[in-house]
């Protein structure tokens, strides 16, 4: 006869593993909506600037702070920090796939909106 361990009739609570994959769609999709904005905003301020009129609030800012929605990863990051162990991963998914959304398509309506103002006065 061996020696055996006595058992636990309680089993360990169940460790989501980490994700890299969620943690790195988040990064990605909301580096899109950075990159976009500094592709996109030195060619669009060449098309304002020959229209020679003052521009919306909205497309004003996105020509001063071109680099801002570049800071969407850093947050990307900060909320994977943040958020609980378990789902730190899709919460940092979430974030970044709603945040880079939405920066692009404030983006695209920052770019087009003096566009558009400019054809309501025709």
């Amino acid at each position: 006869m061996s020696y055996q361990p006595p058992k636990s009739s309680t089993s360990a609570p169940a460790q989501s593993p980490f994700n890299p994959a969620w943690l790195l769609a988040g990064l990605v999709a909301s580096s899109i909506a950075g990159v976009g904005s500094l592709l996109l905003v030195p060619q669009f301020s060449q098309v304002w600037a020959s229209f020679g009129a003052e521009l919306p609030a909205l497309s004003a800012c996105l020509q001063a702070y071109p680099w801002a929605p570049c800071l969407l990863p850093v947050a990307v990051l900060a909320v994977w920090a943040a958020a609980p162990r378990a789902r730190r991963d899709r919460w940092a998914c979430a974030f970044g796939v709603i945040a880079g959304l939405a920066a692009g398509a404030l983006v695209v309506v920052a770019l087009y909106l003096p566009i558009v103002g400019l054809a309501a006065t025709i």
